[in-house]
C-alpha cells in the first residue's frame, strides 16, 4: 500500500495536497512512513498531517503536547537538499510557535556526543533512501530515546540554550511618512520569551 493509499484511509488526520508531488518527494515519504513511522508509533505518537508538495514533505505525528516531525526540501533554490527529523513541545501549525518550540535530532545528538560532527540529513537519492532512513531511525532511537518516552529535561535544556541567542523576528515596513522602520515581530517576541 502506498502512502496516498494510507492517507485515504484515515479521515482524522489532516492531509494537503496542494501541487503534484515530484517522483523523489512522493518515494521519498513513502519510504519514511514505512521504516520510520513504526517508531513513532511504538511511542504512542498518532498521525496528525501529512503534506507532500513538489519540492518539499511534511509528515507529522503528535502526542499529547509533543510532536515530531519529517521534513524535507528538495527545491533547486535550496541546495544542498535535505531532511531533518524534527522533536517539539506544543503548536505544531503554526511556524512563529514551532520555530521556537522544537529542535532538530541533530542537536540531541551533538548534545549527547560533542566529538560528533552533526547538521540535518542529506536528501538521499534512488538507492540511498532506505539506508538513510534507516540510519535517521537508528539515530532517533539512539539519541531521541528520553523525548520518545516523554521525559523532557535534555530537550529542554536543549531547546533553550537553541534560542538564548536568537533575535526574534524583524519587520521592515514605512511609517506614515513613507520612512522605513525596523521592529522585532511581536510573535516571535513572545516566542522568545517563552522558549529562552
Amino acid at each position: 500500500m502506498g502512502i496516498f493509499d494510507f492517507l485515504k484511509g484515515n479521515k482524522k488526520a489532516k492531509s494537503e495536497r496542494t501541487e503534484k508531488p515530484s517522483p523523489e518527494q512522493k518515494l521519498f515519504s513513502e519510504k519514511a512512513m514505512e521504516i520510520l513511522i513504526p517508531t513513532f508509533e511504538q511511542f504512542g505518537f498518532e498521525k496528525h498531517r501529512i503534506e507532500i508538495k513538489k519540492y518539499s514533505s511534511t509528515i507529522i505525528y503528535r502526542k499529547n503536547k509533543q510532536y515530531l516531525k519529517i521534513s524535507s526540501n528538495t527545491h533547486p533554490r535550496d541546495y544542498p537538499n535535505y531532511y531533518n527529523i524534527v522533536l517539539g513541545e506544543g503548536d505544531s501549525e503554526d511556524f512563529f510557535e514551532y520555530d521556537w518550540n522544537s529542535i532538530a535530532l541533530w542537536r540531541l545528538k551533538k548534545e549527547i556526543n560533542p566529538e560528533l560532527k552533526v547538521s540535518e540529513y542529506e536528501f538521499p537519492r534512488d538507492n540511498g533512501i532506505e539506508p538513510s532512513l534507516k540510519n535517521a531511525n537508528f539515530e532517533l532511537l539512539k539519541y531521541g530515546l528520553t523525548f520518545l518516552n516523554g521525559e523532557l529535561e535534555l530537550f529542554h535544556k536543549i531547546r533553550k540554550e537553541q534560542n538564548k541567542d536568537r533575535e526574534p523576528y524583524k519587520i521592515h515596513s514605512p511609517d506614515k511618512n513613507g520612512n522605513y522602520q525596523t521592529s522585532f515581530e511581536p510573535k516571535s517576541v513572545e516566542q522568545k520569551k517563552k522558549y529562552s
